[in-house]
């Protein structure tokens, strides 16, 4: 086998054990009862939809800010073939 495929087969399954972990959480919320302490808290998935929103948050904030910080293509100078 070679290393590409090796690679490819272990991300696979590091992907599919992160997910399965996902569902186990996810089923486990159903499950589980929470004191919440503000109405918003006890609605279903609150925190798996909180974490999604948060996550997207963060990099649409740093793709803009990737976007302000980035350097001219031609910073250190033009082509001087």
């Amino acid at each position: 086998m070679s290393k590409k495929t090796e690679t490819m087969l272990t991300g696979r399954r590091i992907m599919r054990a992160l997910l399965s972990l996902c569902a186990l959480l996810l089923a486990a919320e159903a499950i589980i009862h929470r004191h919440a302490y503000f109405a918003l808290e006890a609605t279903p998935l609150f925190f798996a939809l909180f974490g999604i929103l948060a996550t997207g948050l963060v990099v649409a904030i740093s793709f803009a800010l990737g976007k302000l910080m980035a350097r001219a293509p031609d910073y250190y100078g033009g082509d001087d073939d």
